[in-house]
């Protein structure tokens, strides 16, 4: 099996999971195993997050890099999701978090 680039990996998760409301889960070893490779480097993730931001994903990892995901970007304002869930007054007073003084 011949190695995956980031730019294929990346068409491949989408063509699969574009539509994923939730996001998906990868492991370390999975991506090894899909892509054909025994390692990957950071440089390789950033590159996979680059390709499908642009379609409305992003590819992240944790802080130990053994889990990666592919999870839908969401546009939806920070007031709009409290609004939904919280009286409107509740954030209206939120002093800001870089207060001099």
């Amino acid at each position: 099996m011949t190695m995956i680039s980031a730019k294929e990996f990346s068409g491949w998760l989408l063509e699969r999971f574009a539509d994923e409301t939730q996001g998906v889960s990868l492991s370390r070893e999975d991506i090894n195993t899909l892509t054909g490779r025994r390692n990957f480097s950071l440089g390789y993730i950033h590159d996979i997050h680059y390709e499908v931001m642009r379609h409305g994903m992003v590819f992240v990892t944790d802080t130990t890099r053994e889990m990666f995901y592919l999870i839908p970007i969401s546009e939806r304002p920070w007031r709009k999701q409290l609004e939904k869930h919280y009286e409107y007054d509740l954030y209206c007073n939120v002093l800001p978090l870089n207060k001099s003084g």
